[in-house]
């Protein structure tokens, strides 16, 4: 016990050390902003990456991750704590809530791996070393830019994001495991040009959280196949370029919330399978087709903050679909999940195209119609089970009629419940917190649901 609370105390004793290094070395030399922020990126990074060799429980990251909370969260709030190192990090601009994300997924990655040093170490070091590459080499050598939703960055520092992130997975491949070395090269090769893909068009520092996470579930996909497999997934990649080039002019969304979505598509896919994958091209293609358009809302207006709130409580069950090594009991409450969304979507369009229509009536029509096109999703596991195991397929109907018969009251609910904070909140366009509100309405009906069905059906569930 008291070489874990030595442990500890060296942690924050070293971060500590480091914020206080950089605000002076910052105030004597004039340091860029940008490498302050990045400097304390790598720091804690670094730090944090020893973690599987100085705690063997959970509790001590944990508790690190809410006291960095805290404390980072007090130097937005509180004056004197702002003013002695606010400089150090929030020196940029441009609105960002990084930092507080970094040790949320550090605390993350560590209960997700379970002591697998080497699905802990990729992740975090692909995120403490490529994305302050990136920055750094933006910042000093950017000279090609092109448009994100916050503005510009540079190819130099994209192409700088794949090296290190290439160099960050294939290296660790190669030491920490028995991974073959062809294998290895294109595992590094995947992910790396993933990874610089959702880093080129993250918001809001929601890189610190999704590259991590993604760069784990896909690793662990990954270490399962074989090398026609990997290259198989390589050439998918093209494919979602050649998707967003074609679709570019048809939908509400951005360019770079166009290539999020289709990235959020093609990791449903690599993760979870086809199955999940027309989860995603269901409701791509029902806000596109199924609700009413009008002026307002035909505009390309939708950025990666909208893709976001439909990815984070989706990739919620893609990771515990993982974590069980079985589809078998999540795919319908990842349906749900994008059900939701399409109903709150539906309440939205359809306010804007019939204004005077009674709350009751855009009710009943957005959940009706969401319910319908839905409702053949939760059979899915029957289609899985028809060709691997047919004692399972009266069991999958059954399942999907349960499911199909929560989803109804729970569609209603969260139409409901969205209409219901657009009333308290707003519903501006372009607000951070309309994004959050959707992501958490539809992570909370799809976990209420699920737990409905564990409680009062447990026989249709997988075994633990």
């Amino acid at each position: 016990m008291a070489s874990v609370w030595f442990g500890i105390l060296l942690v924050l004793a070293t971060l500590g050390c480091v914020m206080a290094g950089l605000k002076l070395v910052g105030a004597r030399c004039g340091l860029h902003p940008e490498t302050s922020r990045k400097s304390v990126h790598i720091a804690m990074g670094l730090v944090t990456l020893f973690f599987p060799w100085l705690f063997r429980e959970a509790w001590p990251v944990l508790l690190l991750a809410v006291l960095a909370v805290v404390a980072l969260v007090g130097t937005r709030l509180l004056k004197p704590l702002r003013e002695r190192f606010g400089g150090v990090l929030h020196g940029v601009e441009r609105y960002s809530l990084g930092e507080i994300y970094f040790p949320l997924a550090v605390a993350a990655l560590y209960l997700l791996s379970s002591g697998n040093r080497l699905l802990y170490v990729i992740p975090l070091l692909t995120l403490t070393l490529a994305d302050a590459v990136a920055a750094l080499v933006g910042v000093r050598y950017g000279q090609h830019r092109f448009c994100t939703s916050e503005g510009t960055k540079s190819v130099e520092g994209s192409l700088a994001f794949f090296m290190v992130a290439f160099l960050s997975a294939h290296v660790p491949l190669l030491l920490l495991s028995d991974t073959g070395r062809a294998e290895s090269l294109l595992i590094a090769l995947v992910l790396g040009i993933l990874v610089m893909l959702f880093e080129a068009v993250s918001v809001g520092g929601l890189d610190n959280l999704f590259i991590p996470l993604g760069c784990y579930a896909l690793l662990r996909r990954y270490l399962e196949l074989g090398t026609d497999e990997l290259l198989f997934r390589l050439g998918a990649i093209c494919l979602v370029a050649l998707v967003v080039f074609c679709w570019r002019r048809r939908t509400t969304l951005t360019g770079s919330g166009l290539l999020a979505a289709a990235l959020v598509g093609y990791m449903n896919w690599t993760l979870g399978g086809w199955q999940w994958l027309a989860v995603s091209l269901v409701l791509f293609v029902s806000y596109i087709r199924l609700w009413p358009q009008s002026e307002e809302n035909s505009l390309p207006v939708h950025t990666v903050r909208a893709v976001a709130s439909v990815a984070a409580p989706g990739l919620v069950w893609l990771l515990a679909m993982l974590q069980n090594k079985s589809t078998v009991g999540f795919l319908e409450p990842f349906t749900l999940c994008y059900a939701t969304h399409s109903v709150m979507v539906g309440m939205t369009q359809l306010g804007y195209v019939h204004p005077v229509q009674t709350l009751a009536k855009r009710l009943v029509q957005a959940t009706t119609r969401t319910w319908i096109l839905f409702l053949p999703l939760f059979f899915l596991p029957v289609i899985d089970s028809w060709g691997v195991d047919r004692y399972r397929i009266p069991r999958d109907i059954y399942s999907g009629l349960l499911w199909m018969v929560i989803a109804l009251p729970m569609l209603y609910a969260a139409a409901l419940l969205h209409q219901r904070l657009i009333g308290y909140f707003g519903d501006d366009e372009y607000a951070y917190g309309r994004w959050l509100r959707r992501a958490a309405v539809a992570l909370g009906i799809s976990f209420a649901a699920w737990l409905l069905f564990v409680s009062c059906f447990p026989v249709f569930c997988p075994s633990p």
